[in-house]
């Protein structure tokens, strides 16, 4: 028996309908048939139906549900440390997502992330629906570089897709229980099966609590890094014919935390409780308690139906909301300086239709997409010694249309021409309602409330070309062109009628190979990329509570990315991935740095762009017992890494590099399985990102290390 690698999707993904096409991206003699028994890889990060990863010209990054499991990984978050210049940190709930050094750290209303996800093709976005626990997932794919063409707003860096495990056609079911230290507890499971001949159902369930990785020395005490949700999904899947399947979806999350932000001081200030545990990764000494209450909820239907004559047809319908309360010690200190509250009501729609088809040697798929979110924040931010209350409350539409096709043509039965394009239209509305109060008399000051309204328009063509060539079996020689896209936007927390930044574009060119050698032992696949980036956008801190967003001209980004597995027993997997970023502002000599001093970064490197990240990783299977054990071992690296374009001070993280481990036993029959697991356990103290809008530069401190054991019982 061939084990499968333990980093990808290891079951065949459940077609898109009853019938699977041909992928446009097989030439006329493709491989062998995929097949998990022999390691195949299956993944539909090309929207065409399921193919192998090994076949699919996209630098795309798989994990299977075993995967996750045999880990620890619980969330986006985790995907960093096994997935090449991918980065992951957060502003107190909102994810902040970093593929190729391109991201956002502005996250709030009236901007929008540069590195998106997507539930089952469903664009989520606001970045405060990111940090959920993943829940009854059967693989996510990390797509690394500009999706410009194919997925619907602004994956400009890049998108993680997250796949749920459709309802089966037998009846299966898994629970599992995990507990660890910090008083970590998690219950989940699912049970899937039919109930007709042509109707299957499932749910899901999942709740979890922790206590904050973070203890307060400060005068109101307490723990903070916590977490506490509780979540479910449904799902129905109805096959009335051979040739249609209907999919409705349904979740809802409710989550109480106390997800710190910045709020580990870096650096000494005028508060002798806070400075006393400066260099502690593990204490913080704030006066007012963090707080964090999220609702998010959505539902889809997806229907795919096969026309006949080599043409399917998708609908995907989505809706969903989510509803956000938060507070943080803005100032990171027991000084009783400064506090800002946070609340964001958001809705949204989508629609897409899709026709994917194949027609003699040509494989195409035809699109339209539409956009509607209404999001309703209310941020107020409190300066006590100025006896100040700035409170912002605004109200943003978006409206999003969108038309999109791709085709690729197998000009012999080794090569193949790719072309595509999308046009994308979008109109954003900002009306801003900044209202100055008076912490004393709780009433406005007399110049406000200062009221405006800006409406930004934003149009794109996003063309992709590229060649696919396969000169032996188990080659997959590719490159391409491709322009990426994120729409322009609005500050949250401007009270200037003129603000607003344009758009920010980019045309990457990229160039890869994929190899499966020595009888399908070994995969290596490798990609080099080049970004030229224009009107990069980026958030400046410039004084304590005041932020700014501009277009910061241009930007250079060029990498090479090397992952590989190698299996040279059946009971022994090695493998590891290798990324190199130079990743430049070339062209931003207007920078402010805090205090709203300007200088030229021209020349310097974009945030959370280290130079150079590495992960390498081994795994046994073997026998045991009449079971099956394994033991797994990862260990991941990251050169000095910078937060602003200052590229300097207490704004950064020197290297760092991360132990995790996992060993397991699965009971004969299969149907129990024993799991220990344990992340960062060399306990390394390091930060995800800092900002510099408190008393001094604060940062979001990594987890720290982390244990538990897991069961899991199958059916």
């Amino acid at each position: 028996m061939v084990a499968v690698p333990a980093q990808a999707s290891t079951t065949a993904a459940a077609p898109s309908a009853p019938v699977v096409k041909p992928d446009p991206q097989e030439a006329q003699e493709p491989p062998a048939p995929a097949s998990p028994a022999d390691g195949d890889i299956i993944v539909t990060a090309s929207r065409t139906g399921a193919t192998r990863l090994q076949d699919t010209p996209l630098a795309v990054t798989a994990f299977s549900t075993e995967t996750l499991d045999r880990t620890g990984i619980k969330d986006v978050r985790d995907l960093a440390s096994l997935t090449p210049n991918l980065q992951v940190t957060q502003n107190g709930a909102f994810s902040q997502i970093y593929i190729r050094g391109i991201g956002s750290n502005n996250v709030f209303a009236g901007a929008d992330p540069s590195s998106t996800i997507h539930l089952d093709g469903i664009y989520l976005a606001r970045p405060a629906s990111y940090l959920s626990n993943f829940l009854d997932v059967e693989r996510i794919e990390v797509l690394r570089g500009p999706q410009g063409t194919l997925y619907g707003r602004n994956s400009v860096g890049g998108t993680v897709n997250v796949i749920s495990r459709k309802p089966s056609d037998t009846f299966t079911a898994k629970v599992q229980a995990t507990y660890g230290n910090y008083a970590f507890t998690r219950l989940e499971g699912y049970v899937s099966g039919p109930i007709a001949d042509d109707l299957a159902v499932s749910l899901s369930l999942i709740g979890s609590r922790r206590d904050g990785y973070l203890k307060n020395v400060g005068p109101v005490g307490g723990r903070y890094d916590g977490e506490g949700t509780l979540g479910g999904r449904g799902q129905l899947r109805f096959t009335p014919t051979s040739r249609l399947e209907v999919l409705i979806r349904g979740d809802y999350v409710d989550s109480d935390d106390t997800l710190a932000g910045y709020v580990k001081l870096l650096q000494p200030v005028s508060d002798p409780i806070a400075n006393s545990v400066l260099g502690d990764y593990r204490k913080i000494a704030i006066n007012i308690p963090i707080f964090n209450q999220r609702r998010q909820w959505g539902g889809s239907g997806e229907v795919n139906y096969d026309l006949g004559g080599g043409i399917l047809l998708k609908s995907l319908t989505g809706y969903r909301g989510s509803r956000l309360r938060a507070n943080t010690d803005t100032d990171a200190t027991t000084l009783n300086t400064r506090r800002t509250d946070q609340f964001e009501k958001q809705h949204q729609f989508s629609q897409e239709l899709n026709l994917v088809g194949k027609t003699g040697d040509l494989s195409f798929i035809l699109g339209a997409f539409y956009f509607d979110e209404h999001i309703e924040p209310d941020t107020s931010v409190t300066t006590f010694a100025s006896n100040l209350r700035a409170n912002f409350k605004p109200v943003v539409n978006t409206e999003a249309l969108a038309g999109f096709a791709q085709g690729t043509y197998a000009l012999t039965d080794w090569v193949s021409l790719t072309a595509g394009i999308r046009y994308t239209h979008e109109e954003k509305r900002f009306d801003q309602v900044a209202t100055n109060f008076s912490t004393v008399t709780n009433l406005p000051l007399a110049t406000y409330p200062r009221t405006y309204n800006r409406k930004g328009v934003y149009e794109a063509w996003t063309p992709k070309f590229g060649i696919e060539v396969r000169p032996a079996s188990g080659v997959l020689l590719y490159a391409s062109a491709t322009k990426g896209f994120k729409s322009g936007g609005f500050n949250l927390t401007s009270a200037n009628a003129a603000q607003g930044y344009a758009p920010e574009t980019l045309w990457s060119y990229e160039g890869g190979a994929k190899l499966t050698l020595l009888d399908r032992r070994l995969t290596l696949n490798a990609t080099y990329f080049h970004y030229d980036y224009e009107n990069l956008q980026v958030q400046s801190f410039l004084t304590p509570g005041v932020i700014d967003i501009t277009n910061a001209s241009d930007a250079k980004v060029d990498g090479v990315e090397l992952e590989g597995v190698l299996r040279p027993a059946s009971w022994l997997q090695l493998g590891g991935n290798l990324a190199y970023l130079d990743a430049r502002y070339a062209n931003y000599p207007s920078a402010l740095a805090a205090g709203n001093i300007p200088f030229d970064a021209s020349g310097r490197r974009l945030n959370l762009s280290p130079k150079w990240a590495e992960t390498v990783w081994a795994q046994v299977d073997a026998p045991v017992g009449g079971g099956s054990a394994f033991v797994r071992g990862e260990y991941s690296h990251r050169t000095r890494q910078f937060f602003t374009p200052v590229n300097g001070g207490f704004d950064q993280q020197a290297p760092y590099g991360l132990v995790n481990a996992s060993v397991g036993y699965t009971l004969p029959g299969g149907h129990l399985e024993v799991l220990v697991f344990g992340r960062n356990l060399g306990d390394t103290d390091y930060v995800t990102s800092t900002a510099s809008f408190a008393a001094g530069v604060v940062g979001k401190v990594g987890e720290p290390r982390t244990y538990g054991i897991r069961l899991i019982g199958r059916y």
